[in-house]
């Protein structure tokens, strides 16, 4: 029998999603908990791949199992993983059921904030806002729907035979939410985008790319022109992790 896992996870202290030979990941923490409560040997399968230090609210994985999974199951996976990573829900889906190849989009979210803030750290990139132009970041952010080959924004990689992607939102919103310790707000610029796929780094690298352009050290004209002749950057695009979440995937029947 095919199970989902639904899950979330703060990044901080794993090296991304993939289980790694050198570090800990996500994924190696859920198949040791899995495995020893059903005493079995069990390897997950994640509906995609997060870098260290990304993040994941909405996060699924199958596993198969011989073994019928009774209404306790998530609560008892939940006492065996560590906190920072927490089961909403395991249920039996159909046997080809794939939590990668079945996800029909998938929704990023990327937090900057502009001031000083020792307990977002982890959760969010600080740039000063004195350097960036958002209405040049705006301006700019509404081309990447319109592009279609994203090899100039992602790592490569020989897990994908194509770097095409049918991105169908991207844009930005400024969030104001009580702080997190103390009084007052927290403010942040939220980028969203929302593809059929994405491709190694290409959030990062969008987002990259787009502070650069705020900062006017990459103008929309080249930024248009490099992606669309699918050449490389002549700066490094990547920007940091933290702000980073995985947070909607969305399947044909579990919406």
């Amino acid at each position: 029998m095919r199970y989902f896992i639904h899950l979330a996870y703060e990044g901080t202290n794993y090296h991304g999603w993939q289980k790694q030979v050198n570090g800990v990941s996500v994924q190696e923490k859920l198949n040791f908990s899995v495995s020893c409560i059903l005493n079995e040997h069990i390897v997950t399968m994640g509906c995609g791949r997060t870098d260290a230090g990304v993040h994941a609210t909405d996060f699924y994985a199958h596993f198969d199992t011989d073994k019928e999974l009774d209404e306790k199951f998530t609560f008892r996976l939940n006492s065996v993983l560590p906190k920072d990573i927490r089961v909403f829900k395991v249920f039996q889906v159909t046997q080809n059921a794939h939590a990668r190849f079945h996800a029909k989009s998938r929704t990023y979210e990327y937090f900057i904030h502009q001031h000083e803030n020792g307990f977002i750290r982890n959760f969010s990139t600080k740039i000063h806002n004195r350097e960036m132009d958002w209405d040049l970041v705006i301006e700019a952010t509404k081309l990447i729907p319109m592009f279609k080959d994203f090899t100039s924004l992602c790592r490569a990689s020989e897990d994908f035979s194509t770097n095409l992607c049918n991105v169908t939102e991207a844009r930005w919103d400024k969030i104001i939410r009580p702080a997190v310790a103390g009084a007052g707000t927290d403010e942040f610029m939220r980028f969203t985008i929302t593809s059929n796929r994405f491709l190694r780094g290409m959030v990062r690298k969008i987002v990259g790319a787009l502070i650069l352009i705020g900062r006017h050290r990459l103008t929309i004209e080249d930024f248009q022109k490099t992606v669309e002749a699918k050449e490389q950057f002549k700066f490094a695009l990547t920007s940091p992790p933290q702000g980073l979440y995985l947070t909607k995937v969305r399947y044909p029947n579990i919406d």
